[in-house]
């Protein structure tokens, strides 16, 4: 049966297709990086399994030579980290496993070591390489002494060897700086993308934040770095919306090779993680061109997206307009909703985290707007993209 969000799903698929070049692994389309002060040497290209429960794609990008993989106890109601313990039990000490928990203010270590046990056992495995605290954006999360007396019980017994913290949020680079000051990570797992880094803003000269604004970011990155905490980049493709560039493309670079490209050269992180939800999406995420493409290729592409897009992507966590609706509206969790369904194609999980929402965009009809736009860093309309939203998802 074909409704109307069916249809408006389905066109956002179309023109999907692209031909780009599939490199070989003969021309190291990517290439190996020691992570931080850690002994973890990998390729720096990372699949990361938010939207991946297929054991094949997992095998697929093993065998275009991915190592780091990235899942969660929540992705996919744990059917993620079966996916990646059904996939790579046999390869488990060529490849590198990180998972998360969200260690609360108020969690236990009985909390943290049964999350720690079940992801173990989804996982087929007796260890995990980097287990982090997942989506920090409190002080309250990382000062938790049960978290890190746990931390520290778990690597003696070799359950993890690593531990970190992850982060998307508007107090980012804050909560990074806080763990690198009193060396309490071994490694970071931040959004970062070209839209961060000052040499493209500089380029650019606009205002261009597709994540949380965090301008203090890439000095708090460089502080990590210098103390040798190992730093990995994920959202690194702002936002997504692959489908909008495909007229702009050719064989040679894509949008998403682009975006990647730029954040790993830019200095700051040591790799980066990307959703891999088809193989031919891994077949492109792993053929980033080896020779030399001019700076001014990557900047044209990257420029076109932020003129695309520049009115409609919500950056992911940011929450600045929250205190300004007199509603109590959960606007961020309405936009990621929107990102799931338009950029990321899972219907599924769009369906769900706007169903979950207390007070949903249906009151939006009713309202002005002018509350929540005023407050938006980024001059979104907010009230008509909510009831896009609402029409779209309800």
């Amino acid at each position: 049966m074909v409704n109307r969000r069916n249809f408006i799903f389905a066109s956002a698929l179309l023109g999907s297709s692209i031909k780009y070049k599939i490199t070989t692994a003969e021309e190291e389309s990517i290439s190996n990086v020691k992570l931080g002060n850690t002994d973890l040497v990998f390729p720096n290209i990372g699949l990361g399994s938010s939207s991946t429960s297929d054991p094949s794609i997992i095998m697929h990008a093993y065998d275009r030579g991915v190592r780091y993989f990235d899942t969660a106890e929540s992705y996919m109601g744990g059917r993620s980290e079966v996916a990646i313990g059904k996939a790579l039990s046999s390869f488990r000490h060529d490849v590198v496993i990180a998972s998360k928990t969200k260690a609360r203010s108020s969690s236990t270590i009985s909390d943290f070591k049964s999350s720690l046990d079940a992801s173990l056992k989804r996982l087929k495995t007796d260890y995990i390489d980097i287990y982090f605290n997942h989506s920090v954006n409190s002080y309250a999360r990382l000062s938790n002494d049960q978290w890190w007396e746990f931390v520290d019980r778990a690597k003696q017994q070799g359950k993890i060897r690593y531990s970190g913290m992850s982060g998307h949020g508007s107090n980012l680079a804050d909560c990074v700086e806080y763990c690198v000051d009193r060396d309490l990570v071994d490694v970071v797992l931040t959004a970062f993308s070209f839209a961060q880094d000052p040499s493209f803003l500089e380029t650019l000269r606009h205002t261009f934040h597709f994540v949380a604004i965090n301008p203090r970011l890439p000095e708090v990155l460089k502080k990590a770095r210098n103390k040798g905490v190992g730093i990995i980049a994920m959202k690194t493709l702002a936002g997504s919306r692959l489908n909008d560039m495909r007229p702009y493309e050719d064989q040679n670079l894509t949008y998403s090779q682009s975006a990647i490209s730029w954040a790993l050269n830019s200095g700051y992180p040591d790799a980066a993680i990307l959703s891999m939800t088809s193989k031919s999406l891994v077949d492109e995420l792993t053929s980033i061109p080896s020779y030399k493409i001019s700076k001014i290729d990557h900047y044209k592409l990257l420029e076109r997206y932020y003129l695309l897009n520049k009115e409609n992507i919500c950056p992911p966590g940011c929450d600045i307009c929250r205190n300004s609706c007199p509603n109590d509206v959960d606007i961020a969790d309405i936009m990621r909703s929107k990102m799931y369904a338009l950029d990321y194609h899972d219907v599924n999980k769009s369906l769900d985290t706007y169903s979950k929402i207390n007070t949903n965009a249906s009151i939006c009809s009713s309202c002005s707007g002018t509350p929540c736009l005023s407050a938006c860093g980024y001059g979104l309309d907010i009230k008509k993209l909510n009831d896009k939203t609402h029409k779209l998802l309800s």
